[in-house]
């Protein structure tokens, strides 16, 4: 997908919804939510990529900060089909995270096929995405062989469980 220029950049963004399209014939979502911008700003939902839950792969795929405009900015035009509810019980900078790199790692381990008891490797487990995957990883009951260097970072992975 080549990117689009001039554009703002920027993903991962946490706001609250000012305006819904007059062309927005059912809304998931109403003024007033709380709702975070991902990578993946919106796809057909319609393709064999779409239904099969490959979204990425879309044909028709607008991506925050490349090939539409980001988060960058005070107002950001979205598409509500593509905006994620944001609890008010979670931070917008912890919900920022898990936008993009929540949901790279979430997925990885969903399409993984473990189950439960299993164990799982994972590189670099205490970087940006790596102790969000050990978070994920204990969550769905599997057993975490941490890999990364430093005290630092082994001092982080453990106490997330590995």
């Amino acid at each position: 997908v080549p990117p689009s220029h001039p554009l703002i950049g920027g993903h991962e963004g946490v706001g609250i919804i000012v305006a819904i399209g007059d062309h927005t014939a059912a809304s998931p979502v109403k003024l007033g939510d709380r709702v975070g911008i991902k990578w993946l700003a919106d796809s057909c939902l319609s393709c064999e990529y779409c239904r099969r839950g490959y979204e990425m792969n879309c044909p028709n795929v607008k991506l925050s900060g490349f090939t539409t405009d980001g988060t960058f900015s005070e107002y950001v035009v979205s598409f509500v089909n593509h905006v994620t509810p944001i609890p008010e019980s979670l931070d917008s900078a912890g919900a920022a995270s898990i936008l993009c790199a929540g949901v790279t790692t979430y997925k990885a381990l969903k399409v993984s096929n473990t189950k439960v008891g299993d164990w799982v490797a994972l590189p670099g487990a205490g970087g940006g995405l790596g102790h969000l995957a050990v978070q994920y990883a204990k969550a769905m009951g599997l057993k975490v062989i941490a890999i990364d260097t430093g005290a630092a970072k082994e001092k982080l992975v453990k106490s997330l469980g590995a």
